[in-house]
């Protein structure tokens, strides 16, 4: 089994697949914009919601995702310099694979990336650990505060928790040798800045958006969030992480103000996909 795995990734790593793997992506692509303009239909032009986005929201949203993008650069790079641009392109082209079905384009492109950082092997448990490893560090953690921490002191027990879990994991992690040669945690300092971005942002959106109970808003949606990455092959998570944050929230509150909350994160998150997606693609091709 392991010598068949191995001949599947030394096979992934060919010139003759590479450019097979280049052309299957632009399949992909066009699929994902299909998939995103059903999904700008539906939400505005089918409905009376009004999207006014909020630019502080997406400059925080921006930023969260350049650490991302410099931990998968980190990760996958071997600290090759040289090819660092090339590889956050490629991971910004990947951002448009995730609005495939079954998780194939974010699949498909990563393994296109670069000449100088091909290892299909370790970029393939790369992406199971972005997958998987994110979502352990952050649910445990999330789900603590929101039913242990009073109101008052909740933002700083967030922050302190998620510092001490990370590190406390990385602990355990790395007594397997293996790993700690080819994890994301070797970059933990980058991931950690990535998630407490994006639970600041969360907090920071429903705060905007007029929500008097905005912490548990927030921390509501990043446990719908998180626990979607685990369903493996729904495009970019969509409806599980809807569904989720509905049944945890307050639907007292007001049902159509979260609605039109989900949308507004949605449709958000969705441009910032598009930017990055095709700044990468558009490097991608003009540079081969």
């Amino acid at each position: 089994m392991k010598n068949n795995l191995n001949k599947l990734f030394l096979l992934l790593n060919s010139e003759k697949v590479q450019v097979r793997l280049k052309k299957f992506n632009l399949l992909i692509s066009l699929i994902s914009f299909i998939y995103i303009y059903q999904l700008i239909n539906n939400n505005l032009i089918d409905s009376s919601f009004e999207f006014n986005l909020n630019f502080i929201d997406l400059t925080v949203l921006i930023i969260t995702y350049l650490f991302v993008g410099i931990t998968w650069v980190k990760f996958s790079s071997k600290d090759n310099k040289k090819i660092y641009k090339d590889i956050f392109f490629d991971w910004s082209y990947s951002n448009i694979g995730k609005y495939v079905p079954g998780g194939i384009g974010v699949i498909s492109i990563r393994l296109n990336q670069g000449d100088s950082s091909k290892n299909s092997k370790k970029i393939f448990f790369g992406l199971l650990e972005e997958q998987f490893l994110v979502p352990f560090l952050s649910l445990p953690v999330l789900v603590t505060c929101l039913y242990f921490v009073n109101g008052n002191n909740l933002i700083y027990f967030l922050i302190i928790l998620q510092i001490i879990f990370i590190f406390l994991v990385k602990l355990i992690y790395f007594k397997n040798e293996s790993l700690k040669n080819n994890s994301l945690l070797n970059y933990s300092n980058y991931l950690l800045a990535s998630i407490l971005l994006t639970n600041f942002l969360t907090i920071l959106i429903f705060y905007n958006l007029g929500f008097d109970d905005y912490l548990y808003q927030g921390l509501y949606y990043l446990i719908a969030s998180y626990s979607a990455l685990l369903f493996v092959g729904v495009p970019s998570g969509i409806g599980i992480r809807e569904g989720i944050f509905l049944l945890l929230a307050d639907v007292n509150f007001s049902l159509s103000d979260q609605i039109e909350a989900l949308i507004y994160i949605r449709l958000l998150y969705l441009i910032a996909d598009l930017l990055f997606g095709l700044s990468g693609m558009i490097y991608k091709y003009k540079s081969s």
